[in-house]
């Protein structure tokens, strides 16, 4: 490292003296470097050599018009190219004309043409407008391909979003997609997320109670009970016709629960009156795609959401008992961040997605069995 600098060129800043001391205690390394800057009467020359530069460097526009006037030769023609008026391209080449104490074009015959000391700088106009208009391409190309995060819970993610994500870029090439599953409320501009969808209380949803809009694609949804069909085959096996879909049924049932077991409580409460399973839950799971899997695999009853069941009953993966479907308390509704807005990706994600969730919601599958209790 060069005991002394010399050029202004070998100095990116002045940092202040406190960072100057601190960095002095702690690198000999630098030490040389900074009793340079710790010199009041340097830094106050250094200073003042920045300030000189400064005055000298043109402006982005009047770098563009110079360009453009150099290489057309023509202040009518810049203005047209530039989407100027021509005496907004006569003021910047006068702006620098008086920055620099030079003449850049003069009048030959119709046409203009550039003075020695414009030819003498042209290469180094020409190489700066260059490397702006890449730095331009090389931000708008990361701009089109900025990544759409989208925050969503797990089970969502999971059963519906995963098996659906691939239709979504292929209908909208070129976007690049970071799922971000969690069931944390996170703080969508510190996590860097676009758009989230995420399961709110219904009556703050932003929606009637039946009709679904872009936020809140089903704001009707249900809870249906539902097995697999080798499941329900071995509980209702033996028993009387007539008794098979009743309080003995469940009886006999293994159910599946969520954490909270408030599902099945709100279930047995609204259609079958006083009746309470006898047995304690042995089956236990915190997230719905846990429990769908559970009850494709045959181990017991489990209630779920629409949205959730409904690939897998038209698979024929699980069955629906009962017809009697419970109304969800919480639907799902897309945020996006205060601030920011919503984005193209997002707008398109959120009318993809929210179309996709609405056609789910709308399938009708026919329950099997009977309601004798």
């Amino acid at each position: 490292m060069p005991a002394r600098i010399e050029r202004f060129e070998d100095c990116i800043f002045i940092p202040p003296l406190n960072e100057i001391q601190t960095l002095r205690k702690h690198s000999s390394f630098a030490a040389d470097l900074t009793n340079n800057f710790c010199c009041p009467a340097y830094r106050k020359t250094l200073y003042f050599n920045m300030v000189i530069v400064r005055r000298f460097v043109p402006t982005l526009q009047e770098a563009q018009s110079l360009q453009s006037v150099a290489r057309l030769l023509s202040f009518s023609a810049a203005a047209r190219e530039l989407n100027l008026t021509q005496p907004t391209i006569s003021y910047h080449i006068s702006k620098l004309e008086g920055k620099w104490g030079a003449k850049l074009f003069r009048v030959k015959g119709k046409n203009l043409e550039p003075t020695e000391f414009m030819q003498s700088i042209l290469p180094e106009i020409r190489t700066i407008t260059h490397q702006l208009e890449h730095i331009g391409h090389l931000v708008g190309s990361q701009y089109h391909q900025k990544v759409l995060s989208i925050g969503i819970t797990p089970s969502l993610a999971t059963i519906v979003l995963q098996r659906r994500i691939s239709k979504f870029l292929d209908e909208f090439p070129g976007t690049n997609v970071r799922i971000c599953a969690s069931n944390r409320y996170s703080n969508l501009k510190e996590d860097r997320i676009d758009i989230a969808i995420r399961m709110l209380p219904r009556n703050s949803a932003a929606s009637s109670k039946d009709k679904p809009n872009i936020l809140v694609p089903v704001p009707a949804e249900r809870m249906r009970v539902v097995c697999s069909p080798e499941y329900f085959a071995r509980i209702t096996e033996g028993l009387p016709q007539h008794t098979k879909l009743n309080v003995t049924f469940f009886s006999q049932a293994q159910l599946i629960y969520e954490d909270e077991a408030l599902y099945w409580a709100n279930y047995f409460s609204t259609f079958w009156g006083d009746f309470r399973p006898s047995t304690r839950p042995s089956l236990t799971y915190n997230n719905a795609d846990l429990i769908l899997q559970a009850a494709i695999d045959g181990s017991g009853l489990a209630i779920l959401r629409d949205i959730f069941v409904m690939d897998a009953i038209r698979e024929g993966r699980l069955i629906e008992p009962f017809p009697m479907r419970l109304e969800c308390e919480r639907v799902f509704q897309f945020i996006v961040p205060e601030t920011a807005g919503v984005n193209q990706p997002a707008y398109n994600f959120m009318t993809w997605f929210g179309n996709e969730l609405t056609q789910l919601a709308l399938e009708s599958v026919p329950h099997q069995g009977s309601t004798d209790r």
